[in-house]
């Protein structure tokens, strides 16, 4: 029996490891937004033709840090049902998607990023939060876990105590054959998880998804100062595809395990480079050889539910360039 639970996990992770070949497109389920999220999926044959994953970003951590509830979805406390996740994973394995466990530390009920919540959960109750968090996405049958948990400020205290929990969650989820992301600011210099944090998780996790979304554009010049401290990483122009990407290599990622968020609620942003249309900044990414994470799927702009901008997600998922080896460090 052992040897035949041995052999499962090793196809499954085989399974994964080709289903997860090349750059990813994914995009979010949130809570508050399940059936505006359902019509964004059903919008165009190409959407579900073109994501890879979907992260359902319906769980929270339990106060007491132990376990796992299910997220608000409205201010009411209204709750996500099983019926739900299930209404949703369906979909996605219809059409050969995989489907993510998102846990996350905010909500339409606590109105903001709670850290302590989220380190209540994996610093100080790490093993039963591991535990819990397995226990759910085997419970239905998911393709791994996102991690999107999110501290305003300065938390680099908790820098260590966060990379023993992806470490040991990485160890349990490697040994099911399944996945592991996570949801990372888009600088090194503020917030948590940052970028001066991928490090830590070489050789741990399948994707970093850089939350930029309408901050990220090639053309980008902007730089970044945090709250009294100094200009971010010297005054470099940080948000663009490129330098978040070099940032990755050396860290020592693959060019597709970056993967940069794009914003849908709106289809035109920045400016410079190829453009400030949606496809264009696809375009900027598939150049480079990254992937992209849509928040979210209720596809709201225009622009997403055009057949031009989903020809140049799916371009990018077949045909990644490799603008990533003049990166390289």
């Amino acid at each position: 029996m052992k040897m035949l639970a041995t052999l499962v996990a090793v196809l499954l992770g085989a399974s994964l490891a080709h289903a997860a070949a090349g750059p990813q497109v994914i995009g979010w389920v949130s809570p508050y937004a399940l059936e505006a999220s359902m019509r964004g999926l059903e919008s165009s044959p190409a959407v579900g033709a073109t994501l890879t994953r979907i992260g359902l970003q319906l769980w929270n951590p339990s106060v007491d840090g132990r376990g796992l509830v299910f997220a608000p979805i409205d201010a009411t406390g209204q709750q996500v049902t099983a019926p739900d996740v299930v209404r949703f994973r369906d979909w996605a394995r219809a059409r050969n998607i995989q489907v993510l466990l998102t846990v996350y530390n905010n909500s339409q009920v606590l109105g903001k990023w709670d850290w302590a919540l989220a380190r209540g959960a994996f610093a100080d109750h790490r093993a039963e939060f591991i535990q819990a968090l397995v226990a759910e996405m085997d419970k239905f049958q998911l393709d791994g876990i996102d991690l999107d948990l999110e501290g305003e400020g300065d938390h680099s205290t908790d820098r260590v105590a966060y990379a023993a929990f992806v470490r040991d969650l990485s160890k349990v989820l490697r040994s099911k054959g399944r996945l592991l992301t996570v949801d990372s600011f888009h600088s090194p210099c503020d917030n948590a998880p940052n970028m001066s944090w991928w490090g830590d998780w070489k050789g741990q996790v399948d994707a970093i998804h850089s939350m930029g979304y309408a901050d990220l554009y090639e053309g980008s010049t902007d730089t970044f100062t945090p709250p009294n401290q100094p200009v971010c990483a010297g005054g470099a122009h940080l948000f663009k595809y490129s330098w978040q990407l070099q940032h990755g290599l050396t860290a020592g990622y693959r060019a597709d395990q970056i993967v940069m968020g794009l914003p849908t609620w709106v289809d035109t942003w920045g400016k410079g480079g190829l453009g400030s249309d949606a496809v264009s900044h696809l375009r900027e990414v598939q150049t480079l050889g990254g992937g992209v994470a849509l928040w979210d799927l209720q596809l709201a702009a225009p622009g997403w539910n055009s057949s031009d901008t989903w020809d140049a997600v799916r371009a990018l998922r077949r045909n990644p360039g490799s603008g990533w080896k003049k990166l390289a460090p």
